[in-house]
């Protein structure tokens, strides 16, 4: 009976044509290759927007969206000598999230069925963001184990051997979803987490103090890298006590601890990544005292383009028991949110193990939305999906008409730097200094409007695009030589200060100011605006210094006798 509802569920997908893992695609309208490899495989930008708990998206957007989807996964296993054949739908779950005013996001992930069982709820939490000026919010409720890399989003169908290897009677392993609070956040290439986990088990367990039931642990990681520049390093370290039983009666606690470093390196073609995991557990069962835990992963996963992918994993994880094996996994998106990956495991006196797994999520239709209007649902077109000829059109006409002060905040407030570099020299994206020699501003626009991945699609409305095509167009000046003033930083990527040179082709201002902003998220952040005094030797030459309270992307508001124009800048990246 499951397996039938589920596949009407399929045909019911499929006519709607879904796409995504769909709330947050759906509500910003773009597509799941912004987040996703094969999902639920992230891209940087995806575990960007994970990690800050979905704060960076567009809340207007998402605020008018279909707040409620699915996702379902049916897998079947060849029978071979060790083990029977078996088909189940190992995932049916219905997915909900987004805004809960200005500064409060929430998700919430309740398995209807679970490995062929009546599921239980995955994640369950509420965040406060914005904190501090920057990305950090504070989280609490039921959310998946913070690690530096994240195998509860892994797209391969079995499981990392380091992520579920347990010691006895301790079941803490950080493939699962735990109720607890965490603090994290993200400053320029820094992400980082600080937990208190608990149980990981039904609702009873967020308000189970009693420790003779749950462990109880303290998680602090912290990882660099994976967003401007390809390779990224975590390190994690755990601390904590599970109860021990003999039958119905507790027998005392069990400290344990866990630590790791993590190294990745990704591409858009490549995505290598390898981890170290070391452990200990004091008294883990009842004859068992100072048992070590120890794993590895390596991994290597190409983009063979067409929606194909291809991975190859060994991993070992060792305590009480020792298991290694070898993964391989080819994966076909028959549309961005349809995948059907088929696996071969193997190990040491192991038979080959062969799989088959259909995962698809929806309901999201190409190039629209699923929005709650008049008390029902309404299928909308996404403008930034469908701009009409004529409003691309118009963007081109009136780039020169944009307000360049505008587009630099539109820059900036969705993290460009990021792939573009801090002066837009080019990084993991192309180049943007001095576009306006290269593209004309029709050109400019329709990359904007419909970008190839992995630049994911913001959705900007025609006229933000005129604003940010104006902005895109005066970086070196302008195709106006020396429309407007050349600004410098030295050094380029400053670590906390820097000195600003802004330079004038024209008759000199009276008077120039800078003021350093920094925009991330809902939040902004400023800091004391300085004079900047001409120098001595060459009267059309202004210099100052700026002090940056935080790493991370920064705007520079420079105005001249009425006149103002803005400058993106990376602060920490050279560090």
């Amino acid at each position: 009976m499951r397996t039938l509802c589920a596949l009407l569920l399929v045909f019911f997908l499929w006519s709607a044509r879904a796409e995504a893992v769909p709330v947050f695609a759906n509500g910003q309208g773009v597509s799941c290759e912004a987040c996703h490899t094969t999902f639920p495989g992230m891209t940087r930008y995806g575990m960007m927007v994970m990690m800050t708990n979905f704060q960076i998206l567009k809340r207007h957007l998402q605020d008018q969206a279909l707040p409620v989807s699915a996702r379902l996964y049916i897998t079947s296993y060849l029978a071979n000598h060790d083990q029977k054949g078996s088909t189940t739908v190992s995932d049916l779950s219905l997915l909900s999230g987004g805004f809960l005013g200005r500064n409060f996001t929430y998700y919430v992930e309740q398995h209807v069925i679970d490995s062929g069982q009546i599921g239980a709820t995955e994640q369950l939490w509420l965040s406060w963001n914005g904190l501090f000026g920057g990305t950090n919010s504070f989280q609490i409720g039921k959310f998946h184990t913070p690690f530096p890399f994240m195998p509860a989003h892994a797209w391969t169908l079995g499981s990392y051997l380091l992520a579920t290897q347990t010691t006895g009677q301790n079941l803490f392993n950080p493939n699962d979803a735990r109720w607890g609070v965490a603090f994290n956040g993200m400053s320029n290439e820094f992400m980082y987490n600080f937990s208190y986990l608990t149980g990981a088990g039904t609702t009873s367990d967020a308000l189970d103090f009693n420790n003779s039931v749950n462990d109880r642990s303290l998680d602090l990681n912290v990882s660099y890298g994976g967003m401007a520049i390809p390779y990224s390093i975590g390190v994690v370290g755990i601390a904590g006590t599970s109860p021990l039983h003999n039958g119905d009666a507790f027998q005392g606690l069990n400290g344990f601890t866990r630590e790791g470093v993590y190294l990745g390196y990704q591409t858009n073609a490549w995505h290598f990544q390898t981890m170290y995991y070391h452990g200990n557990d004091s008294h883990p069962d009842l004859n068992e005292f100072d048992v070590p835990l120890n794993g590895y992963f390596m991994e290597a996963e190409r983009d063979l383009n067409w929606r194909n992918h291809l991975l190859v994993r060994y991993d070992v994880a060792s305590s009480d028991t020792l298991n290694r094996q070898f993964v391989f996994d080819y994966a076909h998106n028959i549309l961005p949110n349809v995948a059907v990956i088929g696996e071969m495991l193997t190990g040491p006196n192991q038979r080959p193990q062969f799989g088959l797994q259909l995962a698809m999520a929806g309901p999201y239709e190409k190039g629209k939305r699923f929005v709650v209007k008049d008390g029902g649902v309404a299928v909308v077109p996404a403008a930034q999906k469908n701009m009409p000829a004529s409003s691309a059109a118009s963007v081109a006409a009136n780039a020169s008409g944009g307000d360049a002060n505008k587009g630099a905040l539109l820059v900036q407030a969705n993290g460009c730097i990021g792939c573009h570099g801090a002066q837009f020299q080019g990084k993991i994206g192309p180049a943007l200094y001095g576009i306006e020699h290269k593209l004309s501003p029709d050109q400019i626009a329709d990359k904007i409007s419909h970008p190839v991945a992995p630049m994911p699609n913001f959705g900007f409305t025609p006229s933000q695009i005129t604003n940010i095509v104006a902005y895109l167009s005066s970086l070196d000046g302008g195709t106006t030589a020396g429309s407007a003033p050349v600004v410098t930083f030295d050094p380029k990527e400053p670590s906390s200060d820097a000195t600003i040179e802004v330079r004038f082709s024209g008759t000199p201002p009276k008077h120039v100011t800078a003021l350093p902003v920094m925009q991330m998220g809902n939040a902004g952040m400023h800091t004391s605006g300085i004079a900047l005094t001409p120098s001595p030797a060459d009267p059309h030459l202004f210099t100052g210094h700026l002090e940056f309270s935080m790493g991370g992307p920064w705007v520079i508001t420079v105005e001249y006798d009425g006149k103002s124009m803005t400058v993106p800048i990376d602060v920490g990246a050279g560090t």
